[in-house]
């Protein structure tokens, strides 16, 4: 089956080509700036005209602070392309796989933006009958997922290339809000798995792209850090809270759909971390 993956060229998006290739199916990228998931007529004709019989919905504007300011635009990326994604898929009667967020409820642009696709879609598939499923991914890492400046050029910086980039540079780990935040990290090939699982359904309903096991911050660093050889006794530091992140919060999976909990792979991405550095 052809299978439109719209984001393919961005972290999650080529770990789940690969994935749909390895089970026979033929990905198919939808990627900007030749393609533009805001742009109704760009949606409908890869969907009409593609021979497509799915679609994975990836595309989207990341960051937490980073869209502060900026909610025009999430809004248009994260709300109404997912809404022409919904609406080329509702031509041909095929279904959709949307990505969500663990991060639901939170008070950021992403957060709100994603929540509202989320949600949409589910209504849409309980009042029309649309093939549309959820895969609400939590804290994702994995090789592939670029550092952001100064150690490489993605736009947002996630926790663990920030975190591997300074403790493989022997900087301190600055752990926002204080590092006692409960996160559930999960590897980007499990959620891989789901996502691609999600095709087939369940339709309507919310897949947990999570391993449902609670982990600080503060533990997720040191780990990384430990990983790095990295043993310096002030290597952990509190800084200040990012905006838009609760320093109380705790973004766990309730019904967990990834079966391997951190530290999985741990060692091989800070080694792929190591690599990157030394380009």
């Amino acid at each position: 089956m052809r299978v439109l993956v719209t984001g393919s060229s961005g972290f999650i998006g080529a770990h789940l080509c690969a994935e749909l290739a390895r089970r026979g199916h033929e990905p198919v990228p939808f990627n900007w700036p030749d393609d533009d998931v805001r742009s109704r007529s760009d949606v409908d004709w890869a969907v009409r005209d593609g021979g497509i019989g799915a679609v994975v919905n990836l595309a989207g504007m990341l960051g937490t602070p980073e869209l502060l300011g900026a909610e025009r635009d999430a809004c248009r990326t994260n709300i109404l392309g997912a809404v022409n994604v919904y609406d080329a898929a509702a031509k041909q009667g095929i279904p959709v796989v949307q990505i969500g967020t663990g991060h639901k409820g939170q008070p950021n642009p992403y957060a709100i933006t994603k929540a509202c696709a989320e949600d949409l879609g589910l209504a849409r598939a309980r009042w029309l009958g649309e093939k549309i499923t959820v895969v609400r991914a939590y804290h994702v890492y994995g090789p592939g997922q670029l550092p952001g400046a100064p150690y490489g050029p993605a736009p947002v910086h996630k926790f663990f290339p920030t975190f591997a980039c300074r403790a493989l540079n022997g900087e301190p780990l600055e752990l926002c809000g204080g590092g006692g935040q409960l996160i559930d990290p999960v590897h980007v090939s499990d959620v891989a798995v789901a996502l691609a699982d999600a095709i087939g359904g369940p339709y309507g309903q919310v897949v947990e792209a999570g391993c449902g096991k609670p982990v600080t911050v503060a533990q997720v660093a040191g780990d990384i850090a430990d990983m790095a050889c990295y043993t310096d006794p002030r290597r952990l530091t509190a800084a200040a809270g990012r905006p838009g992140e609760p320093w109380h919060a705790e973004v766990v999976a309730a019904t967990p759909a990834c079966r391997n909990p951190w530290p999985y792979l741990v060692p091989e991405t800070v080694e792929w971390y190591r690599q990157w550095l030394t380009r």
